[in-house]
Protein backbone atom coordinates (compact mmCIF):
# COMPACT_ATOMS: atom_id res chain seq x y z
CA UNK A 1 0.00 0.00 0.00
CA UNK A 2 1.22 3.50 -0.89
CA UNK A 3 1.46 5.45 2.36
CA UNK A 4 2.55 8.77 0.90
CA UNK A 5 -0.90 10.44 1.04
CA UNK A 6 -1.17 9.69 4.76
CA UNK A 7 2.44 10.75 5.32
CA UNK A 8 1.69 14.07 3.61
CA UNK A 9 -1.20 14.50 6.05
CA UNK A 10 1.28 14.02 8.90
CA UNK A 11 3.57 16.67 7.42
CA UNK A 12 0.69 19.15 7.13
CA UNK A 13 -0.29 18.54 10.76
CA UNK A 14 3.33 18.97 11.81
CA UNK A 15 3.48 22.32 10.02
CA UNK A 16 0.29 23.37 11.80
CA UNK A 17 1.88 22.52 15.15
CA UNK A 18 5.03 24.48 14.31
CA UNK A 19 3.01 27.54 13.27
CA UNK A 20 0.89 27.44 16.43
CA UNK A 21 3.99 26.91 18.56
CA UNK A 22 5.67 29.95 17.03
CA UNK A 23 2.74 32.34 17.34
CA UNK A 24 2.04 31.32 20.94
CA UNK A 25 5.68 31.52 22.07
CA UNK A 26 6.09 34.87 20.28
CA UNK A 27 3.19 36.26 22.30
CA UNK A 28 0.85 36.92 19.38
CA UNK A 29 -2.07 35.28 21.17
CA UNK A 30 -2.60 35.12 24.93
CA UNK A 31 -0.41 36.53 27.68
CA UNK A 32 0.70 33.18 29.05
CA UNK A 33 3.00 31.30 26.65
CA UNK A 34 3.97 27.84 27.89
CA UNK A 35 6.90 28.07 30.29
CA UNK A 36 6.03 31.49 31.70
CA UNK A 37 4.30 32.33 34.97
CA UNK A 38 0.60 31.54 34.99
CA UNK A 39 -0.54 34.13 37.48
CA UNK A 40 -2.00 31.60 39.95
CA UNK A 41 -0.56 29.21 42.48
CA UNK A 42 0.55 25.95 40.92
CA UNK A 43 -0.17 22.59 42.60
CA UNK A 44 2.65 21.03 44.60
CA UNK A 45 2.92 18.09 42.20
CA UNK A 46 4.37 20.24 39.42
CA UNK A 47 7.90 18.85 38.87
CA UNK A 48 11.11 20.85 38.69
CA UNK A 49 11.31 22.84 35.47
CA UNK A 50 14.09 20.72 33.97
CA UNK A 51 11.64 17.80 33.67
CA UNK A 52 9.86 19.58 30.83
CA UNK A 53 13.03 19.36 28.75
CA UNK A 54 11.70 15.95 27.75
CA UNK A 55 9.53 17.85 25.26
CA UNK A 56 12.69 18.44 23.22
CA UNK A 57 13.17 14.70 22.87
CA UNK A 58 9.49 14.12 22.14
CA UNK A 59 9.33 16.80 19.46
CA UNK A 60 12.56 15.58 17.88
CA UNK A 61 11.24 12.02 17.62
CA UNK A 62 7.80 13.14 16.45
CA UNK A 63 9.35 15.38 13.78
CA UNK A 64 11.57 12.53 12.61
CA UNK A 65 8.69 10.05 12.36
CA UNK A 66 7.05 11.29 9.10
CA UNK A 67 10.46 12.04 7.58
CA UNK A 68 11.57 8.48 8.24
CA UNK A 69 8.35 7.11 6.76
CA UNK A 70 8.67 9.27 3.64
CA UNK A 71 11.98 7.62 2.82
CA UNK A 72 11.58 4.18 4.41
CA UNK A 73 7.87 3.30 4.64
CA UNK A 74 6.26 4.92 1.63
CA UNK A 75 5.04 1.41 0.89
CA UNK A 76 3.83 -0.63 3.84
CA UNK A 77 1.16 -2.12 6.05
CA UNK A 78 -2.26 -0.47 5.80
CA UNK A 79 -2.36 0.05 9.56
CA UNK A 80 0.32 2.70 9.16
CA UNK A 81 -2.34 4.81 7.46
CA UNK A 82 -4.33 4.84 10.67
CA UNK A 83 -1.19 5.64 12.66
CA UNK A 84 -0.58 8.68 10.47
CA UNK A 85 -4.16 9.87 10.79
CA UNK A 86 -3.97 9.66 14.56
CA UNK A 87 -0.54 11.28 14.52
CA UNK A 88 -1.96 14.18 12.48
CA UNK A 89 -4.85 14.64 14.91
CA UNK A 90 -2.42 14.58 17.81
CA UNK A 91 -0.09 17.19 16.29
CA UNK A 92 -2.96 19.58 15.61
CA UNK A 93 -4.34 19.00 19.10
CA UNK A 94 -0.88 19.67 20.53
CA UNK A 95 -0.83 23.04 18.81
CA UNK A 96 -4.35 23.88 19.97
CA UNK A 97 -3.35 23.00 23.53
CA UNK A 98 -0.58 25.61 23.30
CA UNK A 99 -3.15 28.18 22.16
CA UNK A 100 -5.45 27.37 25.08
CA UNK A 101 -2.52 27.48 27.50
CA UNK A 102 -1.60 30.95 26.28
CA UNK A 103 -5.06 32.14 27.32
CA UNK A 104 -5.27 29.98 30.49
CA UNK A 105 -8.33 28.20 29.13
CA UNK A 106 -7.94 25.42 31.67
CA UNK A 107 -11.03 23.37 30.83
CA UNK A 108 -10.16 23.30 27.15
CA UNK A 109 -6.57 22.39 28.02
CA UNK A 110 -7.79 19.34 29.92
CA UNK A 111 -10.21 18.33 27.18
CA UNK A 112 -7.54 18.60 24.48
CA UNK A 113 -4.82 16.80 26.39
CA UNK A 114 -7.21 13.93 27.16
CA UNK A 115 -7.90 13.71 23.42
CA UNK A 116 -4.15 13.64 22.83
CA UNK A 117 -3.89 10.82 25.36
CA UNK A 118 -6.55 8.87 23.50
CA UNK A 119 -4.75 9.25 20.15
CA UNK A 120 -1.49 8.03 21.68
CA UNK A 121 -3.22 5.06 23.28
CA UNK A 122 -4.75 4.19 19.90
CA UNK A 123 -1.39 4.57 18.16
CA UNK A 124 0.22 2.29 20.73
CA UNK A 125 -2.46 -0.33 20.12
CA UNK A 126 -1.89 -0.11 16.35
CA UNK A 127 1.87 -0.49 16.78
CA UNK A 128 1.32 -3.61 18.84
CA UNK A 129 -1.02 -4.99 16.21
CA UNK A 130 1.58 -4.32 13.53
CA UNK A 131 4.20 -6.05 15.68
CA UNK A 132 1.94 -9.07 16.23
CA UNK A 133 1.67 -9.41 12.46
CA UNK A 134 5.49 -9.54 12.47
CA UNK A 135 5.94 -6.43 10.38
CA UNK A 136 9.26 -4.58 10.90
CA UNK A 137 9.38 -1.51 13.11
CA UNK A 138 12.10 1.01 13.84
CA UNK A 139 13.04 0.84 17.52
CA UNK A 140 13.51 4.57 18.12
CA UNK A 141 11.27 6.33 15.62
CA UNK A 142 8.24 4.07 15.72
CA UNK A 143 8.19 2.44 19.14
CA UNK A 144 10.27 4.29 21.74
CA UNK A 145 9.24 7.71 20.41
CA UNK A 146 5.54 7.03 20.85
CA UNK A 147 6.13 5.22 24.17
CA UNK A 148 7.88 8.27 25.62
CA UNK A 149 5.19 10.58 24.28
CA UNK A 150 2.39 8.34 25.59
CA UNK A 151 3.94 8.20 29.05
CA UNK A 152 4.51 11.94 29.27
CA UNK A 153 0.98 12.78 28.13
CA UNK A 154 -0.40 10.29 30.67
CA UNK A 155 1.36 12.23 33.42
CA UNK A 156 0.63 15.60 31.83
CA UNK A 157 -3.09 14.78 31.65
CA UNK A 158 -3.15 14.16 35.38
CA UNK A 159 -1.13 17.31 36.01
CA UNK A 160 -3.49 19.35 33.82
CA UNK A 161 -6.46 18.10 35.85
CA UNK A 162 -4.66 19.03 39.08
CA UNK A 163 -3.84 22.48 37.67
CA UNK A 164 -7.47 22.94 36.61
CA UNK A 165 -8.59 22.23 40.17
CA UNK A 166 -6.02 24.66 41.59
CA UNK A 167 -7.04 27.32 39.08
CA UNK A 168 -10.65 27.16 40.24
CA UNK A 169 -9.71 27.14 43.93
CA UNK A 170 -10.45 23.52 44.76
CA UNK A 171 -9.78 23.07 48.52
CA UNK A 172 -9.14 19.34 48.46
CA UNK A 173 -12.30 18.56 50.46
CA UNK A 174 -10.62 19.96 53.54
CA UNK A 175 -7.38 17.99 53.12
CA UNK A 176 -4.10 19.85 53.21
CA UNK A 177 -2.25 20.54 49.98
CA UNK A 178 0.46 18.09 51.02
CA UNK A 179 -1.95 15.23 51.74
CA UNK A 180 -3.83 15.93 48.52
CA UNK A 181 -0.54 15.90 46.59
CA UNK A 182 0.44 12.55 48.10
CA UNK A 183 -2.93 11.05 47.16
CA UNK A 184 -2.51 12.50 43.68
CA UNK A 185 0.94 10.91 43.28
CA UNK A 186 -0.37 7.55 44.45
CA UNK A 187 -3.31 7.72 42.04
CA UNK A 188 -1.12 8.69 39.10
CA UNK A 189 1.31 5.91 40.01
CA UNK A 190 -1.53 3.40 40.05
CA UNK A 191 -2.73 4.49 36.61
CA UNK A 192 0.79 4.47 35.15
CA UNK A 193 1.49 1.15 36.84
CA UNK A 194 -1.58 -0.47 35.29
CA UNK A 195 -0.52 0.81 31.86
CA UNK A 196 2.96 -0.58 32.43
CA UNK A 197 1.61 -3.97 33.51
CA UNK A 198 -0.50 -4.08 30.34
CA UNK A 199 2.36 -3.25 27.96
CA UNK A 200 5.50 -3.97 30.02
CA UNK A 201 7.09 -1.02 28.27
CA UNK A 202 10.41 0.04 29.84
CA UNK A 203 10.50 3.36 28.01
CA UNK A 204 7.08 4.23 29.44
CA UNK A 205 8.20 3.43 32.99
CA UNK A 206 11.44 5.34 32.45
CA UNK A 207 9.47 8.52 31.78
CA UNK A 208 7.53 8.04 35.01
CA UNK A 209 10.82 7.77 36.91
CA UNK A 210 12.09 10.90 35.15
CA UNK A 211 9.03 12.93 36.18
CA UNK A 212 8.95 11.67 39.77
CA UNK A 213 12.66 12.37 40.17
CA UNK A 214 11.98 15.98 39.20
CA UNK A 215 9.30 16.13 41.90
CA UNK A 216 11.82 14.84 44.45
CA UNK A 217 14.33 17.49 43.39
CA UNK A 218 11.75 20.24 43.77
CA UNK A 219 9.86 19.16 46.88
CA UNK A 220 12.02 16.94 49.11
CA UNK A 221 13.35 19.75 51.29
CA UNK A 222 10.21 21.90 51.33
CA UNK A 223 7.64 19.09 51.59
CA UNK A 224 9.40 15.87 52.70
CA UNK A 225 6.23 13.75 52.61
CA UNK A 226 5.73 14.54 48.93
CA UNK A 227 9.39 13.95 48.19
CA UNK A 228 9.58 10.60 49.98
CA UNK A 229 6.34 9.46 48.36
CA UNK A 230 7.85 10.22 44.96
CA UNK A 231 11.02 8.34 45.95
CA UNK A 232 8.94 5.31 46.93
CA UNK A 233 7.20 5.37 43.56
CA UNK A 234 10.55 5.63 41.77
CA UNK A 235 11.69 2.48 43.59
CA UNK A 236 8.46 0.70 42.61
CA UNK A 237 8.81 1.55 38.92
CA UNK A 238 12.51 0.69 38.92
CA UNK A 239 11.56 -2.73 40.32
CA UNK A 240 8.85 -3.13 37.68
CA UNK A 241 11.33 -2.34 34.91
CA UNK A 242 13.72 -5.03 36.17
CA UNK A 243 11.10 -7.63 37.04
CA UNK A 244 8.37 -7.12 34.45
CA UNK A 245 9.75 -4.95 31.68
CA UNK A 246 10.51 -6.12 28.19
CA UNK A 247 12.44 -4.62 25.35
CA UNK A 248 10.49 -3.33 22.39
CA UNK A 249 11.06 -4.80 18.99
CA UNK A 250 14.35 -3.72 17.49
CA UNK A 251 13.76 -4.74 13.92
CA UNK A 252 14.06 -2.10 11.24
Amino acid sequence: MNLKPSIKLSFLALVALLVLYYITQAGYLGDNPVGQATGFEQPLVVPASYAFAIWSIIYLLMFAFPIYHWFQRYEGHELWQNVHRLYALNMVANGLWLVCASYNWQIWMVAIILFMLYTLYAINELLIEIEIEEKPQNYWLERVGFSIYFAWITLASALNISTLLAYYGFDGWGLSAVVWSVLFLLTVSLIAGLVFIKYRDRAYAGVVIWAFTAIVVKQLDAFPLIGYTAIAMIVVFAFLIVAKGKSLTTSI
